[in-house]
Order: structure tokens, then sequence, then C-alpha cells
């Protein structure tokens, strides 16, 4: 094989994530149950705090691409790129955020997205909130588990099946959440594998908890190390990158193989996010 192309084979099998430089982060709005506006942010330090992020994922195995806010001023949580799009292959399912405050993210990222090779699809009417409210796990990562509640309309699984659909064979189920302090699934569930997920079980109702269980194993997180952003984690194989202080389920991670590597993501704790909020797959 040549040396060119044996590059892109080793590069296509390296996990890509997105990230938007924090440059124009802040807390000016409450639209979250953590958006505290007397607390305030400290840019300096999130900018520190979003480098080692990068730098941790990078050193565990993955490539980050950037993607400069220019323009994005007047788009504080531009900076959490989970929510920018749910990522199928060359398509990009565009966000429909359900506030006004973020509503004008879109444009940016339908930019980077299409000056990157990707299809973006999606309806502006149906409100959905992209990765922060979709993840890939299950059996061959082939189930698409969709958080539903106040941010992601009940509307979009159907909407989404339909506009990501490859002809291949994968589905997608709906998480009613039910806490507002986990507004989004990824504040609550995490993948780890194909195999299992650690997840906060009362973020969510009853017969979800049932529906989630039939598709992956789940280690439960504790209410502490939940409101910790245990479950906000980055996994880069058998990485799992989590704001620090979560003891508890990184022990139980350790045991199981995994290597718990953890950063401090206080900084966007005060606008309801973490480590995984502020990255994409791609």
């Amino acid at each position: 094989m040549a040396s060119s192309t044996l590059v892109r084979t080793l590069e296509h099998h390296v996990k890509r994530i997105l990230m938007v430089r924090p440059t124009h982060f802040e807390l000016k709005y409450s639209i979250n149950p953590w958006m505290d506006m007397k607390r305030g942010v400290n840019r300096e330090k999130a900018l520190k705090q979003w480098d080692q992020l990068k730098y941790t994922i990078e050193n565990s195995g993955a490539k980050v691409e950037v993607m400069e806010s220019t323009g994005a001023e007047s788009l504080p949580d531009i900076v959490f790129a989970a929510n920018a799009a749910i990522i199928k292959g060359n398509k990009a399912y565009l966000a429909s955020f359900a506030h006004p405050e973020r509503q004008g993210e879109r444009y940016f990222y339908e930019q980077w997205f299409t000056n990157n090779g990707y299809e973006c699809v999606g309806d502006q009417d149906i409100p959905s909130e992209g990765a922060g409210d979709a993840l890939w796990g299950g059996d061959q990562l082939r189930t698409l588990f969709m958080g539903v509640g106040t941010r992601t309309d009940v509307r979009a699984l159907r909407d989404v099946a339909n506009k990501l659909d490859d002809g291949t064979n994968w589905k997608v189920i709906g998480c009613r959440l039910v806490d507002p302090r986990f507004y989004h699934i990824d504040t609550a569930f995490c993948p780890l594998n194909e195999d299992v997920a650690i997840y906060y079980p009362y973020a969510f109702d009853h017969i979800t908890r049932h529906n989630m269980r039939n598709e992956t194993d789940l280690i439960e997180v504790s209410q502490k190390e939940a409101r910790n952003f245990a479950c906000n984690a980055v996994v880069v194989g058998q990485n799992v990158i989590m704001h620090q202080g979560n003891e508890e389920i990184a022990n139980k991670l350790v045991k199981l193989g995994f290597t718990v590597r953890f950063v401090d993501m206080s900084e966007f704790i005060k606008s309801g996010g973490s480590s995984k909020c502020c990255t994409l797959q791609i």
C-alpha cells in the first residue's frame, strides 16, 4: 500500500472532533437552571480550560478540528459544539434551537459544515439541538438515543430518521427527559462503546429507562456526580474525559478497563455544559 493511501486509511479510523473556540463565551442570559447571571464567567480561565480539554482529547488519540466564531460576538454559547448538528456519514442534521438566544448559531454551523463537504439537512420548524440530544450507542453503535423534552421536540425523531436515512440498518429511540437540570441527553447519559453506557436514571422517565436497558448495559451515576456533569464526558477509545471530582464513577470505569482523564470545566458548567458539550464527533 502506498504511504499516502496508508495515511488516509489510518486517518479514516481516527476519531475526529469539532470544537468551537470560546472567543466570545460569557454568561449574558439564563436559559437553563445552571445559568446564574450573578456568577459571571472568567473568559481567560475558560480559554485555558478549553485549551486543556482540546489537548487532552488530542493526547487521547483523536483529531480536533477548530471552528472559529468570527462574526458570532452575540452568540456566547456557540462554544457548545455538541449542539451544532447530528452527524451521520456526510450528512449534518442541523440544530433548530428552542431558545431565541441561540438560534443565530445555526447560520455559522451551516457555513462550516457546507465548507467542509457535508450535506446539511433538517427542519427549522422542529426544535432539536443536535448531538446534545442525540447519542450513538448500542449494538454496533446503530441506535441513536434522542433526548426529548424542553429542547428537542418529539417530532424530530421521525424527521431525523427520514433525513439521515442512508439505507443502512439503524434506529432512533426517544428518551424522555424529566428533570430540568438535565435538559439535554448528554448531561445524563454517555455511551462508552457499543456495549455499555453511564447514566443518571432519574433524569429520565420510567419507560425511557426500560427502553434504554434494552439497547445497552447501563452503569448508574449518583445524583451528586451527575450534578457534577460526570455523564457529560468525551470518549476516545478507552479514554473517558470528564470534569474533575467524579471519583466514584471513575473508579467503576477503571475496573472495566477504561482510563479516566479529569479536566477542569468549571467555567463552562456555569452555563450548563462541560466536556461533551464543547465537542461534536464528526
